[in-house]
């Protein structure tokens, strides 16, 4: 069951971005190349500059955002261990753990929302 929960966890926050950015590093080196080509036979390659540098704008959000989902998989391995640590409880009330999972819930007049620290929100 835990080993569930960790792959439901890691599937709806997601994965870090470094297969993307692997693929644009790729993608980087063969346009690079290409420049390089056009260059030397003297044919104009500023259409493959500017992608370049799209390329290279890319690259550098998904690194901000890697490192963001960093922090995030951190969380959620401090979760999981504190989950694993604790799996032989009974199904009782812990604060503790609520503590650690739970970030707020609001109160409506047919409903509430629980909010995770994770940014996943439930309704009930």
């Amino acid at each position: 069951m835990i080993r569930t929960l960790e792959e439901n966890i890691r599937a709806v926050i997601g994965d870090t971005t470094e297969y993307k950015i692997s693929e644009i590093n790729a993608l980087l080196e063969e346009k690079q190349k290409e420049v390089i080509s056009l260059a030397n036979k003297g044919k104009d390659y500023d259409f493959l500059a500017d992608e370049i540098d799209s390329l290279r704008e890319k690259c550098q959000s998904l690194l901000v955002e890697d490192a963001s989902l960093s922090g995030e998989n951190d969380r959620i391995d401090e979760l999981i261990g504190f989950i694993r640590r604790n799996k032989y409880r009974t199904l009782r009330y812990d604060d503790t753990l609520v503590r650690k999972i739970i970030q707020n819930v609001s109160v409506y007049d047919d409903h509430f929302v629980i909010c995770f620290k994770s940014g996943i929100e439930m309704e009930v």
